[in-house]
């Protein structure tokens, strides 16, 4: 390693500590990545070789996205990152401040090599959008402005190469974000003052801690019923009375939607909602921090602004509406009928949901994966802080719950993490086990055994397909979590459901509870979501 190199690295690990940053993820290689983990831990930054680039690049987003501040993954060259590229889309489209530092290969290597050569700036530039024009001419500079930006977009650097550029998610556009003026706060209140009906959408940009108070305090005054996309589930708990339920663009709000005269939307990211086109007709109102395109929508109005600046200010002047709170109770509670179970002749994800909030009074952090399982956790785990449940819901990936309950209990010990994943995105991660008993992650896994893609094979069913081999023999994740160095239980029937959960949640440590699943019940959730 050059000097030049070895002087940036000691330098940036430095400054990525006084920035917040206590821990860096990844897969070395045998080059810069080495250097790279010895400068972190000269800093007191924890280095965490995970089994997977891509884990690697998730854990540092949920990570900075829980500790407000940066976070941190590594990998070698070629396959490693390659390999890294789900985490980098999961990183982009989930809004998570990750940077991922990669081996490269230098002028030389080029000129005479083939082996595992290819132009890795051209694979990850599809994932990343740049933010600048140009190279900055120093590295520094450069690692200055990603830190200092608004949201520390993902982005990739090369150190060997002092090749960094700093990028931000595909299809956002990162406008400029005035401070609200008096006409827009006043074209506001005309939309706000003139309605009687409003109904709110919270969405992932109010996900955050310094948004909470604001968020909760406009609501409260205006008296509206609340939805919450999967993202921003806890920003209004599930036991305010102004909650009615999620948010996906679906069916299961349209009876909430439908009653509104004024469409309120606080932070939403067009990111997070399902394929289909909005088909309400009440005007728009769109509270935001930034402009994204495309958008579903094109609304009544617009203030793109601090939300904390704008919530406060309509908060100072907006008077309650009609709504009563036993209409919006009837809402919430429509929300939930529809999201129970159907008919099934084995244990539902439902009511397993709601037997680990039984067992798990002291609340910890969940994590949900992709799979249908996801329609029971969301219902029916609460949420009572912004980032009380952890979810891919921008891009969507399976193999996100582990990693991202694993950085959740190393980021708060105490409290822990579940991770509800089914048993395809477990496969998909199995790795990550000996990450969580290496750094001993005080976490739960729930796995929802029905070895089968069952969303897929659902969408197969209706579409009137023969059998294409979408279901395996349920594994036996018990026992290969034991051999891990996990405690581990298998649940086959109701029956021993309570006994599995309370032991675990009697305990500390990695832990799996095994569950198999009648995958019945989805289809009756499914069409109810999202009709």
């Amino acid at each position: 390693m050059s000097e030049p190199t070895a002087a940036f690295l000691d330098w940036f690990a430095a400054r990525l500590r006084d920035a917040g940053l206590r821990r860096a993820f990844g897969v070395p290689g045998g080059g810069a990545s080495l250097d790279l983990i010895a400068a972190l831990r000269r800093r007191s930054i924890e280095t965490i070789v995970t089994a997977r680039e891509d884990a690697a690049v998730m854990m540092a987003g949920v990570s900075g996205v829980l500790a407000g501040g940066p976070g941190l993954a590594f990998t070698t060259k070629g396959p490693g990152l390659a390999n890294a590229t789900n985490g980098l889309a999961s990183a982009a489209l989930d809004r998570m401040p990750a940077l991922l530092v990669s081996e490269t290969f230098d002028k030389a290597e080029l000129e005479f090599l083939s082996h595992q050569v290819f132009s890795q700036t051209a694979l990850v530039a599809p994932l990343l959008l740049q933010a600048h024009g140009e190279v900055l001419p120093a590295e520094q500079d450069a690692v200055e402005g990603w830190l200092n930006g608004e949201n520390m977009a993902p982005a990739v650097m090369f150190p060997s190469t002092l090749d960094f550029k700093q990028q931000v998610s595909l299809n956002t556009r990162s406008m400029p974000r005035p401070a609200p003026e008096t006409p827009s706060i006043d074209q506001a209140l005309v939309f706000v003052q003139a309605s009687r009906r409003p109904v709110v959408i919270v969405g992932l940009e109010a996900a955050r801690r310094a948004v909470a108070s604001h968020l909760r305090a406009f609501v409260d005054r205006l008296g509206a019923p609340v939805l919450c996309t999967y993202m921003a589930k806890g920003c209004i708990a599930d036991d305010d009375p102004h909650y009615a339920g999620i948010f996906t663009g679906g069916a299961i709000e349209q009876a909430t939607m439908e009653a509104a005269d004024l469409i309120i939307l606080i932070g939403l990211d067009p990111v997070e909602l399902i394929r289909k086109p909005w088909t309400y007709q009440a005007p728009v109102l769109d509270l935001a921090e930034r402009l994204y395109e495309p958008h579903y929508l094109l609304p009544a109005g617009r203030i793109i602004a601090p939300l904390p600046l704008t919530l406060s200010a309509l908060a100072a002047t907006i008077e309650g509406c009609d709504w009563r709170s036993p209409e919006i109770a009837e809402l919430r509670n429509g929300f939930l009928r529809g999201m129970e179970a159907g008919d099934g002749d084995g244990l539902s994800a439902t009511a397993v949901v709601k037997a680990a909030c039984a067992a798990f009074s002291n609340h910890p952090r969940l994590s949900i994966d992709a799979g249908a399982h996801m329609f029971s956790a969301c219902a029916f785990w609460p949420g009572r802080a912004p980032r009380d449940i952890l979810i891919s819901n921008g891009l969507a990936s399976m193999g996100f719950a582990v990693p991202a309950a694993i950085a959740a209990a190393l980021h708060e010990p105490a409290r822990g993490a579940i991770a509800m994943t089914g048993d395809g995105g477990l496969l998909m991660c199995l790795g990550e086990l000996k990450t969580a008993v290496e750094t001993r992650a005080n976490i739960i896994i729930i796995v929802y055994n029905d070895g089968r893609l069952s969303l897929i094979d659902i969408k197969r069913e209706d579409r009137q397909m023969p059998d294409l081999g979408l279901t395996w023999t349920a594994p036996d994740f018990a026992a290969i979590a034991k051999g891990f160095g996990f405690k581990s239980w298998q649940v086959k029937q109701a029956a021993d459901l309570a006994f599995a959960l309370n032991a675990a949640a009697d305990d500390t440590g990695p832990r799996l509870i095994d569950i198999r699943i009648d995958a019945a019940p989805y289809r009756a959730q499914l069409r109810a979501l999202r009709g």
